[in-house]
C-alpha cells in the first residue's frame, strides 16, 4: 500500500472513530430490549417505548380538535381556498391543471373536500351515543387483537413466520366498518366513524414499521459490537423486520424468508439501497447542492434555496418525480400543514358528490403524500436522536400526526 493510500485510510478510520464517539446511544439503549433464552440466544427485540395499553380516546380528541381548527380557518379572514392551493402548486403544477382546466385539478378537489367539512357539527357527531358505541366496541376488539400480537415486538429472530401468521388488526377493521354501517344511518356520523376506524387501525399498525426503521438506522450506522449484537444476530433481526412486511397473500416470499433466513433481510436491505442510490444519482443535478448522507434512506440537499432532508425511497406523491421532503430545516412546519390538510381532505372527500372512480383516484393521491413517507421517517428520527438534535425530534413527533405514538 502506497504512502498516500495509507494516509487516506488512516484519515477515514479517524473520521469514523470520531463520528462513532460523537453518537449518543442512550436513546437506543433506553428503547430497544434484547430478549434472550436460557442459552443466551437472541429471541426477540422489543421496543419499550410502545405501550401495550390501548385507548381510542387520544385519536378521537386529536381528530375532533383538528377538524374544528380547520373549520375556524375556513371562516377566518383571507382567501382560505388559495392558501390551500398554494400548498400544492409547486409539487403539482404538471398535474393539477391550470387555466381553463383549473377547476378540474386535484388541488380543487382538495379544496372542495375541505369545504365539505365546513358546516358539519362535529360536536354533535362525536357526542352521538351510537357513534360512541361503535368506537367502544371497536376499541375493545382492537385491544384484544393487539394483546395477541404484542406491538412491542420489533423482531423475532427465531421464528421466520412470526409476523406472517399474525395478521389480526385488519380483521378487526373489517368487522368495525361493517358494524358501523349497520349501527349508523346519518351520513355525517357514518362517514366520520368509518374514517376514524380506518385511520386508527393504520396508525396503530404504523408504529411498528416506524420503530423498525429507527432500529435499522442504528443497525446500519453503529458497529454491531457497540449495540451488544453479533453479526449473525444483526442479519436475523433484519430478516425478521423484512418478514414483517410481507403481504398476507405473498406466501412464496414467506417461504423464501424461511429458506434463506441468514441473508433474507440483508439482501432486501442492500437491494433497496442500490435501487434508490441509482435514482438519486440520476436526479442529483436537480438540486442546488448535495449535502450529507444521513443514512440508508435520507439525504440532505439544498433545493430552491432551502435546506431539506429528502426521502430517497418515496416521491412527493404518486404523480411527482421529486423526492419527498421529510424535514425542512428552514421551514419545518410546512410538512405538518400539508399532511394535516390532505388527511382532513380524505374525510371531506366522502361528502363530495363525485363518481366512485374519481374519488378512488383522489383518495390514492391524498394518501400518497404521507402514507408511505411517514413509515420510513423512523430512520430519520433515529438520525436526529443519535445526534442529539432535540428541536428536530420535537418536530418529527408532530409531523407523523400519530397521537398513539410515545417516542
Amino acid at each position: 500500500m502506497g504512502t498516500k493510500q495509507k494516509i487516506w485510510s488512516l484519515l477515514v478510520l479517524l473520521v469514523f472513530s470520531v463520528s462513532t464517539l460523537a453518537q449518543d446511544l442512550s436513546g437506543f439503549k433506553n428503547r430497544f430490549q434484547f430478549v434472550r433464552d436460557d442459552q443466551g440466544q437472541l429471541e426477540l427485540v422489543k421496543d419499550s417505548s410502545i405501550r401495550m395499553a390501548f385507548s381510542i380516546r387520544p385519536y378521537l380528541e386529536f381528530i375532533k380538535d383538528s377538524l374544528q381548527r380547520e373549520q375556524a380557518l375556513m371562516k377566518s379572514k383571507g382567501d382560505y381556498d388559495q392558501r390551500i392551493r398554494n400548498l400544492f402548486d409547486r409539487e403539482n403544477e404538471n398535474f393539477l391543471g391550470y387555466g381553463d382546466q383549473k377547476q378540474d385539478g386535484q388541488a380543487q378537489i382538495v379544496v372542495d373536500s375541505l369545504r365539505a367539512l365546513e358546516n358539519v357539527d362535529f360536536d354533535k357527531v362525536f357526542s352521538d351515543p351510537k357513534f360512541n358505541d361503535v368506537m367502544a366496541k371497536f376499541e375493545f376488539k382492537l385491544r384484544d387483537a393487539l394483546n395477541q400480537l404484542d406491538p412491542t415486538v420489533m423482531a423475532h429472530v427465531q421464528n421466520p413466520r412470526f409476523f406472517y401468521q399474525k395478521r389480526v388488526t385488519y380483521q378487526v377493521l373489517t368487522w368495525g366498518l361493517n358494524f358501523a354501517k349497520k349501527r349508523l344511518s346519518q351520513l355525517p356520523i357514518l362517514n366520520t366513524a368509518s374514517y376514524v376506524l380506518v385511520r386508527v387501525e393504520e396508525l396503530v399498525r404504523q408504529r411498528r414499521n416506524f420503530h423498525q426503521n429507527m432500529l435499522l438506522h442504528y443497525l446500519e450506522q453503529v458497529p454491531e459490537d457497540q449495540l451488544g449484537l453479533s453479526h449473525e444476530e444483526v442479519n436475523h433481526i433484519m430478516s425478521s423486520i423484512y418478514e414483517s412486511r410481507i403481504p398476507w397473500y405473498a406466501f412464496w416470499e414467506s417461504n423464501a424468508a424461511v429458506a434463506n433466513w441468514d441473508q433474507f433481510g440483508t439482501n432486501k436491505f442492500f437491494t433497496d439501497i442500490r435501487t434508490y442510490n441509482n435514482r438519486f444519482r440520476r436526479m442529483s443535478s436537480t438540486f442546488d447542492q448535495v449535502g450529507k448522507r444521513l443514512n440508508y434512506a435520507f439525504q440532505d440537499v439544498n433545493r430552491e434555496g432551502e435546506k431539506v432532508a429528502v426521502n430517497l425511497f418515496n416521491t412527493q406523491h404518486m404523480f411527482s418525480r421529486d423526492l419527498s421532503v421529510a424535514y425542512n430545516y428552514d421551514n419545518p412546519g410546512k410538512t405538518v400543514r400539508t399532511r394535516m390538510v390532505v388527511q382532513l381532505a380524505e374525510l371531506g372527500l366522502s361528502f363530495v358528490p363525485l363518481p366512485s372512480f374519481i374519488k378512488g383516484l383522489a383518495e390514492d393521491f391524498l394518501q400518497s403524500f404521507y402514507k408511505q413517507q411517514v413509515l420510513i421517517e423512523g430512520a430519520l428520527y433515529g438520525h436526529f436522536e443519535i445526534n442529539g438534535d432535540q428541536d428536530a425530534l420535537r418536530m418529527m413527533k408532530i409531523q407523523i400526526l400519530n397521537p398513539f405514538e410515545t417516542l
